[in-house]
């Protein structure tokens, strides 16, 4: 049946017909390898996504970056076999082969970039230098990392700017995720100020900011005078909390020291220095 199916096509499309069949072969493989990697994804995506639920179980952080990077291996194996599949059909394999003996130097010379990117993903991956969701600096590169794929490690920055970044590349990380942060405030405070008000205000923004927030591994505290400026001298508080937790209290103790000395008629800086005797 198939034989005699094969004979009449080979009838009707004549010369036409080796041509016609590896473009058709050509198609489906490549119809095929896309559906492949996009249900691939999924299921990856699904186990991984189970581990997380389990009682037993490795950080979140870390699953996740396991399995951006099978997605990439599997995604990757699919299409060179592909690509080989396509080849063997237009080519003999003979013929591949004696072009892959000789052309296989040049090909190591291109491959080599490929090889490298790929060896340093899984180092950092088994070194654990960084996991998707992290903040990092690689090479004076900050972002969220996005994906850790086989090749390349996707970061995302504040403003949406996505960086990718070959793996190979990768001399210097800095990660601002994996150990609680110092929390720094310096407020300027005009000589003219009553110190005595000054540390009363502090201590009652710090009790404040403490019960607001739970991301606290070390509460705030007046660490004193830190600096004698010209027009103004430094008070600094001090505090510790979970990564990436630093910046909102910061920001939320800036705003209610302002809001305190508003009210009590303090300045920031001494304005009677800024006028200087000609």
């Amino acid at each position: 049946m198939l034989g005699t199916l094969k004979e009449r096509l080979e009838n009707l499309l004549g010369d036409f017909y080796d041509p016609a069949m590896i473009v058709l072969k050509t198609v489906v493989v490549l119809i095929v390898s896309f559906v492949l990697v996009k249900i691939g994804r999924i299921v990856i995506k699904k186990l991984f996504d189970k581990q997380k639920k389990l009682k037993f179980k490795i950080d979140d952080k870390r699953i996740d970056t396991i399995s951006t990077l099978t997605i990439s291996v599997f995604k990757y194996t699919v299409y060179i076999s592909a690509l080989l599949i396509i080849l063997s059909g237009i080519l003999d394999l003979k013929a591949i082969l004696a072009a892959a003996g000789v052309g296989g130097v040049a090909l190591g010379f291109g491959a080599q970039s490929l090889v490298k990117d790929t060896i340093s993903g899984f180092f950092i991956l088994l070194e654990d230098q960084y996991a998707v969701g992290d903040m990092v600096t690689i090479e004076g590169l900050t972002g969220t990392v996005e994906h850790m794929e086989l090749r390349v490690t996707r970061l995302k920055n504040y403003t949406g700017d996505l960086y990718i970044i070959p793996n190979g590349e990768i001399r210097k990380v800095i990660n601002h995720t994996r150990d609680n942060k110092l929390v720094i405030v310096d407020i300027p405070i005009a000589y003219s100020s009553n110190m005595g008000k000054v540390t009363e205000i502090a201590k009652k923004v710090c009790s404040e900011v403490k019960d607001e927030f739970d991301t606290f591994t070390e509460e705030p505290s007046i660490l004193g005078i830190t600096s004698l400026g010209e027009h103004n001298m430094n008070l600094r508080i001090t505090a510790r909390t979970l990564p990436n937790g630093q910046w909102e209290i910061e920001r939320h103790i800036r705003l209610k020291i302002k809001e305190e000395f508003e009210k009590n008629g303090l300045e920031f800086f001494d304005r009677t220095r800024l006028i200087r005797p000609e």
